[in-house]
């Protein structure tokens, strides 16, 4: 089934304890019938040197001096044994978290540890590839660690396992901002790509199910193949349980009961038909480039081999979208996703049209097409807005590109307002700032970043923000949910921070302390008495001072009908301020209640804020927030209308 779903890597624990039970003595047997069965089938493996040993080192992971000579023996000694076989060498598993690096994650001891891995490895197998370090996220705090120690001179690629419930169109800006950080480090003239060692979507996730997961699969795939990712894992193979609403059970590509003697051994899940059809689609053509198109949320990737193309086409937008790409005459062959064949698309005046989707879909051209090679590259640019506490507006820009970028930032919703923008190759964070006019703490902007030309590269659209009065966060009462067995300690007070917040010259925030033990647990800040949210919000914003210890920062409100809904920020991976928002997607915020499919206006605050631990493990830390606000759309549109009318 791997070989015919198009699967052409495994990512396996090859187990430090399991392989070496009696010091010095190494069983590898387990290992040798595993390559056997992939290598008949053509599929490669990337084999984890991992976890501790109790010969060496006791509820710990790999931290004395013995425990260091004893792993780099070991691992030497494993790829000694299967040296020439074209396995992928990975240096332990997601380090960077207490779930995995025990007691808590260190980075000066991974380093440790993993130098005197590779230095061992290399003196008895110089031609074998090592890579690492398989960090949870693109943790590029403890990444840079990894680098500084000089372990680039001994990697051969970058793993990372960029996890995350919003698109994987997010992971773009991330994956750039690590190709710069290896660029920092990596010696002179050595290529060091990235992986994409373990990266999924679990279908019991809230507010996703096996269609969903099965979207996210090939858009993952595609977007790190515009990405540079030479190789992608998916986590997981098949369901690790049958808990339909246990996440861990439900990351497989196909389900978990396996079928002797009947073909397919396994059911294939929406996910394991979408690589299916990728892969068979794509087969012998290579990344050309990510088609211009006349709004950044639609994604158009030309795909080439040998007198033929083909284009993978889709929207992040949550609207069907017209998209048009110019072509040589001709017709193009239609298949979805999943395999299904569609009804073919003629070229008329020279321009392909078709309804993009958040599926994506496959269109194939079998002949050479001039027009189609020639069309514009799409400048790949990421923008972040924040509003200010003072409620002015900055926007950071990124140059995802190598190509230097020559425009202009203008501002809508406002008076009339642009500045020139001028980005670098690879050039990040370039910070363009406004002032907005503002009403009672109120006021409305949108901003579209334009080429020289004039095609906008990117969009966000107008949209009201009215910022919240700190009083809302001086009334609150913080408790504690989830697991009533799970103990945890939280408190709430206003401290002095640790830097200046941005736009303000504020000296004390709200702080956030919490201890939870291991278990499913989450604190909350629940307002004193009922309290309405005005309008029709559509996002919530917040400044977070990080601890970098990956809390789940949410919000939770309730709707006229009775409907919860939990909209979900970025996981704090970060260290100082950031600015944090929470958008209210019926698609991805939905809690509890009926069945989600609206929100029922007007709402309420359930919880102000809210801390989750998703890695369920014990863990403490500190953070700060400030600057409540909350955003709109449907004003805008209201305001608009009337201007109109005027």
């Amino acid at each position: 089934m791997l070989r015919a779903g198009g699967f052409r890597w495994i990512r396996m624990d090859l187990t430090w304890a399991a392989t070496e039970r009696v010091k010095g003595q190494y069983d590898f047997s387990a290992y040798e019938r595993l390559l056997k069965a992939l290598q008949s089938e053509d599929v490669r493996a990337v084999l984890i040197l991992d976890y501790s040993n109790k010969l060496y080192e006791q509820d710990r992971s790999v931290v004395t001096t013995e425990g260091r000579a004893a792993y780099a023996r070991w691992a030497a000694a494993a790829v000694d044994h299967f040296r020439e076989r074209g396995i992928l060498w990975e240096i332990w598993n997601e380090p960077n978290i207490s779930g995995f690096w025990k007691p808590e994650p260190n980075v000066d001891d991974y380093t440790a540890m993993a130098l005197a891995a590779c230095e061992a490895i290399h003196n008895v197998a110089p031609a074998e590839a090592i890579v690492g370090p398989a960090t949870s996220t693109i943790d590029l705090e403890y990444l840079q660690g990894c680098f500084k120690a000089g372990l680039l001179d001994h990697w051969d690629a970058v793993s990372v396992h960029p996890y995350r419930q919003a698109p994987p169109e997010t992971a773009a800006i991330e994956y750039h901002k690590l190709r710069q950080l290896i660029a920092r480090y990596a010696p002179v003239g050595k290529a060091i790509p990235i992986l994409s060692a373990e990266w999924g979507y679990s279908s019991a996730w809230k507010n996703y199910d096996e269609t969903i997961q099965g979207k996210m699969l090939p858009r993952q795939w595609l977007i790190n193949m515009a990405n540079q990712i030479p190789i992608s894992i998916w986590y997981d193979w098949h369901d690790d349980g049958t808990d339909p609403v246990e996440p861990e059970h439900n990351f497989g590509t196909v389900a978990h009961q396996y079928h002797a003697g009947r073909d397919p051994v396994y059911d294939p899940k929406p996910a394991y038909t979408a690589a299916k059809t990728l892969t068979s689609v794509l087969s012998g053509q290579r990344f050309v480039k990510r088609i211009a198109t006349d709004d950044p949320a639609d994604y158009v990737m030309l795909f080439s081999g040998e007198h033929k193309r083909t284009l993978a086409v889709w929207t992040t937008s949550p609207q069907t979208r017209a998209i048009e790409i110019a072509s040589d005459q001709g017709t193009f062959a239609t298949i979805d996703y999943l395999g299904a064949a569609g009804e073919d698309v003629p070229v008329e005046d020279s321009l392909i049209r078709i309804q993009a989707t958040d599926a994506p879909v496959y269109l194939t051209y079998t002949a050479e097409n001039r027009k189609l090679d020639e069309t514009r590259p799409a400048h790949p640019l990421q923008a972040k807005s924040e509003v200010l506490p003072s409620g002015n507006l900055r926007i950071r820009v990124d140059n995802l590109s190598e190509v230097a970028f020559v425009g202009r930032v203008r501002l809508t919703g406002q008076t009339e307002q642009n500045q020139p923008l001028t980005l670098a190759p690879n050039q990040s964070d370039r910070a363009v700032e406004f002032v907005l006019h503002r009403d009672a703490g109120k006021c409305t902007f949108g901003f579209t970043i334009e080429d020289q030309s004039g095609l906008t590269i990117y969009r966000q659209t107008a949209r009201r923000v009215e910022l919240l009065d700190d009083k809302i966060l001086r009334t609150v009462v913080i408790n504690a949910d989830g697991d009533a067995h799970v103990k945890s300690r939280q408190s709430l007070s206003v401290a002095p921070i640790p830097e200046p917040l941005p736009g303000t010259s504020n000296t004390t925030a709200f702080r956030i302390d919490y201890d939870f033990d291991p278990g499913w647990k989450f604190l909350q800040l629940l307002p004193a008495s009922p309290s309405a949210i005005d309008g029709k919000p559509t996002a919530f914003g917040f400044w977070v001072f990080g601890d970098g210890k990956q809390m789940a920062p949410r919000l939770r409100i309730r709707d006229s009908a009775g409907q919860t809904w939990q909209p979900s920020g970025e996981s704090i991976a970060w260290k100082g301020w950031r600015f944090v928002e929470f958008p209210l997607n019926t698609s991805t915020a939905h809690w509890g209640g009926d069945d989600g499919s609206e929100v029922d206006f007007p709402v309420s605050w359930e919880a102000v804020f809210l801390l989750d631990n998703p890695s369920r493990k014990k863990i403490a830390g500190s953070i700060f927030i400030a600057a409540p606000m909350v955003f709109y759309d449907d004003d805008v549109e209201l305001e608009s209308r009337e201007a109109d009318r005027d």
